[in-house]
């Protein structure tokens, strides 16, 4: 049996490495930022919409002392405002409609716009961003509870109050008369409610702290969510990990994008929401201007801004609080296949046979025991006689090669795009071996070589987690779904454009004998269940609440690991020094396991009696644990051994990837 090729191997996995290094997507060559934003700090954007409130205060004083109304206009310490008989504006009246009806009612209008937003935009429709949500929401009431309404007794504008000398003056002059207890009054309402007036003391501005915190809470609510569900900015945010290293927060992928239509961004709650900011915004600048001191509104200002930093910066640097509270926009991904994929999927699937724009190849199979490890095996011999393209002829002038995915909405395949995504397309695959195979194409060719972007991977688990949804709504339907992606010539990989592909594993079932025992692999990826496997594989536990930026972490964690196997087990003697293409690999995904397997073959012979009788190439699926043979040869030697022994199959598979021995098999789990 022949040795794979291993020249220029090492090469090619330093420039893997040094991709890596330098860029996370594509193009490779691209150099990635490495410079974050402190994690103790708001971040650029941030400190220009805080920087706002205090703009607007610096205004509104500065307007007050500038303008001959304002200036000529009695001012009443003890009121906080002007003498209201001769008020120089109608928003300088406190019963003016605005104040009365909204600043009073200030809460009940932040509330109402937060869950307005909240429940009916499509990107916290996951429970873990609404829960979160509420939570945070819950942190910032309570404080505007215990600062204007009440701190175990008085609120903590009373208790300010008074601890800086300020006295109710009804009531001092009764005690002066002995006709009273200082005791009995120690809120401004009560101190109004018996007819008396605040004078002294420093009183923090109420207005100021309850529009500030309001619109910031509403700001940072829907301002992080509309921003990145429209992909317009790029995540500015850091946070601390539980190892203590500082990584970008990444809420969502990096150059991901929602449909980019304002209303659609927005949404009929985010637009209430923006009018309730427009408002605020707008009565803030009437207090600056008519209401309190300048230290009054500094004071209410530092209140509130307190509050936000607590609530949207201080989880970004202690994991604890983040884990409960969240970040806004935390759950959320633009990229999300449709709810109905497995009933489109198989509409189109029939569909498509039924009018003979696809192939299916109906197979026999087997289950072989492959070092205790079961490994479907299918036989098709129809696959035979598989239409192979025609390589043209030199006779011929040069002509773009076809290209499967390129345009494909218009074509009998096509299944749908995914929503919110300008990126991907999902097709039928026109020869399938398993009913209802598809594939998630990129609109744009990308080559098939190159690392896997964010959106590829999110895209992807969107399909998986579409298909779990749909499981879950429709109880006994087996809703597994097995994603794949080959790359590199030892890979399996048959098109140069980008493309993962999909599997229903209930329809990977399909003939399989009563009771045998197969499952997909890549689920069970781990030393003490795959130790029979003879070559290297990578593996992690991943889950639905991840991140895009977390999954693709994830992916480029494992790539590197494989890299560094070939690498190391090929050695320094195969380095040629002129670059190439990465290392072939596969990858597989499953609603909880992401793996790579290192490959430095694509197969290898199949032998009966000593004679080669095939060859048997093996790709993605391999990590799923199945294998296809095309002709009856084939099927026959690799069952040779009776009663499920898969030896010669086993062979095949210590010839594909990395031998065990150079490590062993790796699974990490967060």
């Amino acid at each position: 049996m022949d040795t794979p090729p291993a020249v220029n191997l090492r090469s090619k996995t330093r420039r893997a490495l040094d991709d890596l290094n330098g860029a996370t997507t594509s193009p490779p060559s691209t150099p990635l930022k490495t410079t974050r934003n402190s994690p103790y700090l708001p971040t650029p954007i941030e400190t220009i919409v805080l920087a706002a409130f205090p703009v607007i205060l610096f205004f509104g004083t500065v307007f007050s002392l500038l303008s001959p109304d304002v200036r000529s206009s009695e001012y009443d310490p003890a009121a906080q405002a002007h003498v209201q008989d001769s008020a120089p504006s109608y928003f300088a009246r406190k019963s003016n409609l605005f104040n009365v009806i909204f600043v009073k009612r200030g809460w009940f209008w932040i509330t109402a716009a937060f869950f307005g937003f909240i429940l009916t935009h499509p990107a916290t429709a996951q429970a873990t961003a609404r829960v979160q949500g509420t939570l945070r929401w819950a942190l910032v009431t309570t404080w505007w509870f215990f600062v204007t309404q009440w701190f175990f007794g008085p609120a903590l504008i009373d208790r300010g109050f008074r601890w800086t000398g300020g006295k109710c003056e009804i009531i001092e002059e009764k005690v002066e008369m002995g006709e009273g207890d200082a005791k009995e009054v120690f809120t401004a309402v009560a101190c109004k409610a018996s007819g008396g007036r605040w004078r002294g003391g420093h009183d923090i501005s109420g207005h100021v702290f309850l529009l500030v915190l309001g619109t910031g809470f509403l700001l940072s609510e829907v301002g992080w969510v509309v921003m990145r569900w429209r992909g317009s900015r790029r995540e500015e945010r850091s946070v601390v990990m539980t190892d203590g290293a500082t990584k970008t927060a990444t809420v969502e992928a990096q150059g991901l994008k929602g449909e980019p239509v304002p209303g659609d961004a927005l949404g009929l709650g985010g637009k209430f929401a923006a009018a309730i900011i427009a408002l605020s915004s707008w009565m803030l600048l009437m207090t600056a201007i008519y209401f309190h001191t300048w230290f009054e509104k500094v004071t209410g200002l530092v209140t509130a801004l307190a509050a936000l930093y607590g609530v949207y910066v201080l989880p970004r640097f202690i994991p604890a609080i983040r884990q409960v509270v969240g970040l806004p926009d935390r759950s959320m991904s633009p990229i999300k296949a449709p709810v109905n994929l497995p009933e489109l999927v198989k509409a189109a699937f029939n569909k498509a046979r039924s009018n003979g724009d696809l192939t299916y190849y109906a197979t026999q199979v087997t289950v072989l025991n492959a070092n205790s490890t079961p490994f479907q095996l299918r036989f098709s011999p129809a696959l035979a006689n598989k239409p192979v393209a025609q390589k043209p002829k030199k006779t011929d002038e040069p002509r773009k090669p076809f290209d499967p995915f390129e345009s494909p909405e218009k074509g009998p395949l096509f299944i749908a795009e995914i929503p919110s995504s300008s990126g991907h397309n999902l097709v039928l695959n026109k020869f399938a071996i398993v009913p209802e195979h598809f594939i998630l194409a990129t609109k744009e060719f990308k080559q098939q070589t190159d690392l896997l972007e964010r959106d590829d991977l999110a895209a992807t688990y969107s399909c998986i987690e579409a298909y779990r949804q749909y499981g879950e709504q429709h109880q006994g339907y087996n809703s597994e779904l097995y994603a794949f992606f080959n790359s590199g010539s030892h890979s399996g990989a048959s098109q140069p454009h980008r493309h993962i592909q999909l599997l229903p594993v209930a329809r990977m079932m399909d003939g399989l004998p009563d009771g045998a025992r197969w499952d997909v692999l890549a689920k069970q990826l781990g030393p003490q269940h795959v130790s029979g496997l003879p070559f290297l594989t990578f593996a992690e536990t991943i889950h639905r609440d991840m991140t895009p930026d977390e999954l693709h972490g994830i992916y480029l964690s494992l790539f590197k690991s494989a890299v560094d196997a070939v690498e190391s087990h090929i050695g320094a003697e195969n380095d040629s020094g002129n670059g190439g293409a990465r290392i072939s690999y596969n990858l597989a995904m499953t609603s909880d396991r992401l793996a790579v397997l290192p490959r430095l073959a694509e197969g290898a012979a199949i032998f009966k009696d000593g004679t080669a009788v095939g060859n048997l190439a093996l790709n993605g699926t391999v990590l799923a644990g199945t294998a296809l043979v095309k002709n009856e040869a084939e099927w026959d030697a690799l069952r040779s051994g009776g009663d499920g022994d898969g030896v010669q199959l086993l062979e095949v598979l210590s010839k594909i990837g990395v031998p065990k021995d150079s490590g062993g098999s790796h699974t990490k789990k967060l």
